[in-house]
């Protein structure tokens, strides 16, 4: 069985990374470099989003807590 791997145009990495928040600046180093430079592009910008991912999840966790901590001292449901 043949695997077909698909090309990742400039275009296409350039608007993944402005819908992931990086700047146009950034965007377009995209269409600088090779494989090898969109890969780092790629897993850094990965990297940053999964980081926010994490912090979001630790300030939606300590709310939870909260709303728990109060509705359990005070009777409210």
């Amino acid at each position: 069985m043949k695997v077909n791997i698909p090309e990742i145009s400039d275009k296409e990495l350039s608007d993944m990374l402005m819908r992931s928040g990086i700047d146009c600046d950034a965007a377009s180093l995209a269409h600088c470099g090779g494989d090898e430079e969109k890969l780092r592009i790629l897993r850094r910008t990965r990297n940053s989003l999964l980081d926010a991912i994490h912090e979001k999840q630790a300030v939606l966790d300590r709310l939870d807590y909260m709303i728990w901590c109060t509705e359990h001292r005070g009777g409210v449901k």
